[in-house]
């Protein structure tokens, strides 16, 4: 019984772990694609690069807390000389990996324009995970953050590790 009970936690334990792994691994879009951006931050990579956040003003000092206990930050984007050199398929491809803990948090559509998915792994009232994805008719850009997340700082880390720019109020460009 002291067996089964330490296999049902582990279990328990490991999912929410395994839920947040994200297939990001898109060989094709790469060879098609102009512009290739690819981050990796593991655990061991976010603590050296919070050791460079001095910490001394409260800005440094909420992102090296925040990225203090995330497990990892992925980001890939990808820009092409053309319109409709992806498949929108990935869109679908990515969100099947995707739990039952998934919750959609911001869906933006446009037939012209930018699209954006945001879906965040909630336990409870505790977020665990975030996946954005963002496309244009020429970018496809995905972003996974690996980890507890304190949705109130999130803002703080935009702008850094790859992750877009994110602003309180809608931004129009002008192109």
């Amino acid at each position: 019984m002291r067996k089964f009970i330490l296999s049902l936690a582990l279990l328990i334990v490991a999912v929410p772990v395994s839920a947040q792994q994200i297939d990001l691994h898109f060989p094709e879009l790469a060879e098609k694609a102009d512009e290739v951006v690819d981050v990796t931050l593991d655990a061991n990579m976010l603590r050296l690069a919070a050791k460079f956040l001095s910490g001394k003003d409260s800005e440094e000092r909420a992102v090296r807390e925040m990225i203090g206990g995330l497990e990892g930050i992925y980001v890939r984007s990808y820009e092409f000389s053309e319109a409709g050199q992806y498949d929108k398929k990935l869109i679908d491809r990515i969100k099947s990996q995707l739990g039952p803990s998934w919750k959609p948090l911001v869906t933006v559509r446009s037939k012209t324009k930018d699209n954006v998915s945001i879906m965040a792994d909630m336990h409870g009232d505790k977020v665990t995970g975030l996946v954005i994805i963002a496309t244009e008719p020429r970018e496809f850009t995905i972003v996974n953050i690996h980890g507890p997340i304190d949705i109130d700082r999130l803002a703080e880390l935009s702008g850094q590790f790859g992750i877009p720019e994110i602003s309180k109020g809608r931004r129009h460009r002008d192109e």
